[in-house]
């Protein structure tokens, strides 16, 4: 009963959404539904492990609901998107910003050179260490893997200037879709980071489909489901098939994939049922602003000074977003960092129906949106935080464009025929 009440009720808020905005790929319309879906599966008891699952207590149902129902709230003050507007709004990609993102890519290739230089020939990916895949990646250089890091954001950022930039030369063009490639490529066989491929994979189709008035056509089932196959594929090399991973449901192809997908969502919702369940100490700011506050008090956190309750199911080691949110100050830090969450994304909702440069930064949390069952990918690290005030600080350079009608109208042409 509990998972039909999730399922219901992630179709309802959904599909109120929706009803306001007009626009169903709403970025809290997505976060509900893949928050509650994840609650609804996780909360089967048919599926459960005995010897690793147990049953969510009342609290733990109570702040999964109210961590929903508070990141959606925000939805109440959002405008209507009219999608014309992605049609006549274009961006001069000028001087100054092409020198700051030409400067940006140069060092994300130094940095990759540094990284990777020995293993060009020889990527991770290609090594056969299957599970050890990780142990191969070596650590990226001091200070530059706040670059590093960025490199999805700053492949997005090319993305959206190949879609929306005014005037874009033929050379401009090709050093823009050198650098998407290269990013993928280093994401998934060199980096072997399923995160950074999430970070690029949900972005770029999120800029890709929101101009569009979308039906559910072969094109955009491929545009999600290509993807995906990919991201399964890449996880299945780093997961051996005797893996408690892949063994949830027994032996088999079709039993292994589904074990790892069932296990990398319903055990995070039990990590999060032992602390609730635990006698723990409130630690009231240190988790919530852990970005903001890390940096200073660094030495404090690798020793655990503040004294987080990091309970694990086995190796299962991810948390969903609320875990250090509840550990702070119980269902009300659920209730307060939710509903900021939410309203971050409002806000840049509504300066989007304005002017479409803002759905890159939109684009930009799409990952953490999707993900929030693995945890806090908004503003859970310092090092979140630096690729937003990149992306952020690029889309200031550049100023909008309003295209004639008879522009327009070619570009409307144009994306008709394709």
């Amino acid at each position: 009963m509990i998972s039909i009440a999730f399922f219901v009720l992630a179709l309802t808020i959904y599909s109120l959404i929706v009803f306001k905005t007009k626009d169903i790929i709403h970025p809290i319309g997505i976060g509900i539904i893949f928050w509650f879906f994840s609650a609804s599966l996780s909360t089967i008891d048919v599926f459960y492990d005995p010897q690793l699952q147990s049953e969510l207590s009342f609290e733990t149902l109570a702040a999964i609901f109210l961590a929903g129902l508070f990141f959606t709230l925000p939805f109440l003050f959002s405008k209507k998107i009219d999608k014309t507007i992605f049609s006549y709004q274009r961006f001069d990609f000028n001087f100054f910003y092409r020198l700051v993102f030409n400067f940006i890519v140069l060092l994300t290739l130094i940095t990759f050179l540094m990284r990777f230089g020995s293993m060009l020939t020889h990527p991770p990916l290609l090594s056969g260490a299957g599970s050890d895949l990780k142990s191969l990646v070596p650590n990226a250089p001091p200070l530059l893997n706040f670059i590093d890091v960025s490199m999805p954001y700053i492949a997005l950022t090319a993305l959206f200037e190949l879609k929306y930039s005014y005037r874009l030369r033929r050379g401009r063009r090709i050093l823009l879709i050198f650098f998407v490639i290269f990013t993928i490529v280093a994401a998934l066989i060199y980096k072997a980071s399923r995160g950074e491929f999430l970070v690029f994979m949900m972005g770029a189709i999120y800029i890709l489909l929101i101009p569009r008035k979308i039906s559910l056509g072969f094109k955009q089932l491929m545009l999600v489901m290509l993807p995906m196959a990919l991201l399964l594929y890449i996880g299945a090399l780093r997961i051996s098939e005797t893996s408690r991973a892949s063994t949830q449901f027994g032996e088999g192809v079709a039993n292994s994939i589904f074990s790892q997908i069932y296990t990398y969502v319903a055990m995070n919702f039990q990590n999060l049922n032992l602390l609730v369940n635990s006698s723990f100490e409130p630690t009231y700011i240190w988790g919530g602003l852990k970005f903001l506050l890390k940096p200073f008090f660094g030495a404090y956190y690798d020793s655990n000074a503040m004294g987080f309750s990091d309970y694990e199911v086995s190796f299962f080691n991810a948390k969903t977003f609320i875990y250090y949110f509840y550990n702070d100050l119980g269902l009300a830090g659920v209730m307060i960092y939710s509903f900021i969450i939410g309203l971050l994304l409002q806000v840049i909702y509504n300066k989007m129906v304005c002017n479409v440069k803002y759905c890159l930064l939109q684009a930009c949390f799409m990952k953490a949106v999707v993900f929030m069952l693995f945890g806090n990918y908004f503003f859970g690290e310092f090092v979140l935080i630096i690729p937003y005030g990149i992306i952020l600080f690029l889309l200031l350079l550049i100023p909008k464009v309003e295209l004639r009608k008879t522009e327009v109208k070619l570009i409307s042409n144009y994306s008709d025929k394709n």
